[in-house]
């Protein structure tokens, strides 16, 4: 009985998708609890502001978790400096791979983005304006052959052998389409702010699995804004905000990270030991802790999102896990400005 439970709920999930495929992908493509650390699906614009020379970062949601099968979404990306400029302006060029699972395997959704920038200094210190442009190709597929009907469902369970009679749908689309960024930046040697827009597969384009020429996907725009400073010898704080707007709907998430310095004082940059602490508020919806750890160039993150709707979600299980991981590589040379310590950007 659990086994056809799951298998139900892998239909109705099925009927979703494939009867609202676009809708279903505006709500699911990036929309991570913890969004400061999936920076290039937030904005093309931040390749290359991190500091390092490059940084890689990776993140892991799984939301839906119970009897059915859970929603999975990891992403992996790749930035930094291609070319340094005499005055502290840069070339960067960062990628990002996307790949989404629900249904035990039988829906799979991956995003191939690779995003060229360029910032220009406006002052001594390297603060100023980046730009950025890319490309985003994105393949859709859906299993027809392991979706399960009620017709097919007996006392022994379903029996797949059994036609689904759904001829009329396809097994995969794709798309390809442009993305685009700007951001300021402003880095003092004890804080740092970042206000950007960007705007994702701007250019609508055709995505339906039926052939329908009407079923296209709506471009997504975001802004956002993050704000970090020191404390004292021990502690920092930063703040975080991201708006995104996409076919009418919106979302709209609120941060705040505080981290604890230890193992070396005033924030020694070769020694870098830090626990953080973060709660994260998507506004009806989500109220989500968050802990990590830095250790150098190296930081984790683990979060998990608390129901904060009034809204029923029926036999579907509302818990979704996220862990985050992030590194630097900084040039020997480098010397990190300290107000930046627990920010991945």
């Amino acid at each position: 009985m659990r086994k056809t439970n799951k298998q139900i709920g892998i239909f109705i999930i099925g009927l979703v998708l494939l009867g609202y495929l676009p809708v279903a992908s505006n709500a699911q493509e990036p929309n991570f609890s913890q969004f400061i650390a999936s920076p290039l699906s937030i904005n093309p614009a931040l390749v290359g502001t991190s500091g390092a020379d490059w940084r890689v970062t990776s993140n892991i949601r799984r939301q839906w978790i119970g009897n059915i099968s859970p929603y999975s979404t990891q992403t992996i990306s790749l930035d930094g400096k291609m070319k340094n400029l005499g005055d502290q302006s840069y070339f960067g060029l960062g990628g990002m791979v996307l790949a989404e699972k629900a249904m035990d395997g039988l829906y799979k959704s991956n995003f191939i983005n690779i995003n060229a920038s360029f910032h220009q200094a406006l002052d001594d210190d390297g603060n100023g304006i980046s730009a950025a442009l890319g490309v985003v190709n994105n393949n859709t597929r859906v299993d027809l052959g392991g979706l399960t009907f009620d017709q097919q469902l007996s006392s022994t369970g379903f029996n797949q052998a059994l036609p689904t009679m759904e001829t009329n749908i396809g097994k995969s689309t794709a798309f390809t389409s442009a993305v685009a960024g700007l951001l300021y930046t402003y880095d003092a040697e004890y804080s740092f702010l970042n206000l950007g827009i960007s705007g994702y597969r701007f250019i609508k384009t055709k995505r339906s699995l039926m052939a329908d020429p009407s079923k296209k996907i709506s471009p997504r725009y975001t802004a956002h804004a993050d704000f970090g400073s020191i404390i004292n010898e021990t502690l920092s704080a930063s703040f975080s905000a991201l708006h995104m707007i996409q076919d009418g709907m919106s979302i709209t998430s609120l941060g705040a990270m505080l981290g604890i310095q230890h193992g070396a004082r005033a924030f020694d940059e070769n020694k870098v030991k830090m626990v953080n602490f973060g709660l994260y508020y998507r506004i009806n919806d989500a109220i989500t802790p968050y802990v990590g750890y830095v250790f150098n160039g190296f930081q984790f993150g683990l979060s998990y999102d608390v129901n904060a709707t009034s809204s029923k979600t029926g036999a579907v299980n509302y818990k979704s896990v996220e862990l985050s991981f992030i590194y630097k590589k900084y040039l020997p040379t480098y010397r990190r400005k300290i107000g930046r310590y627990n920010s991945p950007y």
